[in-house]
């Protein structure tokens, strides 16, 4: 286990110091709490019996959906801005989606699942294994949708910043459900930055991936799937030759018109971004 990681943990219970006990425990120097290690990741909550891992999917700047691109564009520029020196958490971390952007920075990431790619395992929004004021920056990269308790999660985050540090987060808007059934909220603007104002943090930047193209791709997508799939065979042959027809349409207007972009929210006449790319502020 990393000896770094080990001195930044604290005692949920006590604040305490941890000491590596083998290879299979810590335990807290003041009250003898243990954490169990797994493959040699400390579990500070249990995983949930309900949640079955996810396949991990090669990620990367130019992989994935164009809200999964623009989050890398989005996040690479933010982690870049930052020391080389910052302390950095990926809450929600998963099988380390963005981890190529933090490579050769401090940098940390837990989960609820003990993912091979995980430093720890934790529900953030119960337990706080960190001491406060410990990060430069704190990671939610398409996190906050999944969390129920989401306010708590973000208020527990901006304990463990620093003054003045950075929490960085993705949240989808226009996005279809996914990881069901953990799947609990979309976002707007107004309630991100109500988020912000009750964790003690300011908004710095709040902008919206707008893509008119990639709804109107979804929503083909959704009809081809959902809605022609019934019927006689003529009348079937007949609407997917209609899909056909209007996707190629679809991909001559995408040279016509703009492309997707990452744009400010303040002042966009347009309501209906793929979702937001957010950056808040610890304050003084």
């Amino acid at each position: 286990m990393n000896d770094e990681l080990i001195s930044l943990l604290v005692c949920p219970r006590c604040q305490g110091h941890f000491e590596l006990i083998g290879n299979n425990e810590l335990c807290c120097q003041k009250c003898g709490y243990k954490v169990e290690l797994q493959d040699g990741k400390p579990l500070f909550t249990s995983v949930p019996a309900t949640i079955e891992p996810w396949e991990k999917v090669e990620r990367g700047p130019d992989k994935g959906t164009a809200w999964r691109r623009s989050n890398w564009k989005f996040l690479n520029q933010e982690v870049q801005a930052l020391g080389k020196d910052a302390l950095i958490l990926d809450v929600g971390a998963g099988h380390g989606d963005f981890a190529d952007i933090f490579a050769g920075l401090h940098y940390f990431s837990l989960d609820i699942v003990p993912y091979p790619e995980v430093d720890l395992v934790c529900d953030l929004g119960q337990t706080i294994p960190f001491k406060e004021d410990t990060f430069e920056a704190v990671v939610l990269m398409n996190v906050l949708e999944h969390v129920y308790e989401n306010r708590k999660l973000v208020q527990n985050c901006a304990k463990l910043l620093k003054s003045g540090g950075k929490l960085i987060l993705t949240v989808p808007f226009l996005l279809k459900v996914h990881q069901a059934p953990f799947d609990f909220s979309r976002y707007t603007p107004y309630y991100l930055d109500a988020l912000a104002r009750d964790a003690g943090l300011k908004v710095v930047t709040l902008n919206g991936y707008y893509d008119t193209l990639y709804l109107l791709n979804e929503s083909l997508g959704n009809l081809w799937l959902y809605s022609i799939q019934s019927g006689s065979g003529l009348k079937k042959f007949t609407a997917k030759g209609l899909v056909f027809i209007i996707q190629h349409l679809i991909n001559w207007l995408g040279k016509l018109s703009d492309k997707g972009a990452i744009r400010p929210v303040a002042g966009e006449k347009n309501p209906a971004p793929v979702g937001y790319l957010v950056v808040l502020e610890k304050k003084a």
